[in-house]
């Protein structure tokens, strides 16, 4: 346990401007890429059910 309180010592921690600009970037990609697979969620449902209809 001594070794791993020296080493948590020695870590750099990121500053809390880090931590914000990080936060806002995780974020942001996170609902970017959600809004991206819904949009092609709904684009392959329509799809399909557009051939479903076509077929019978």
């Amino acid at each position: 346990m001594n070794d791993v309180r020296t080493e948590t010592r020695r870590v750099t921690w990121p500053s809390m401007k880090q931590i914000r600009a990080t936060t806002i970037v995780v974020i942001v990609t996170v609902f970017f890429f959600g809004v991206y697979f819904a949009g092609l969620d709904w684009i392959f449902s329509t799809a399909v059910a557009w051939l479903l209809q076509l077929g019978g």
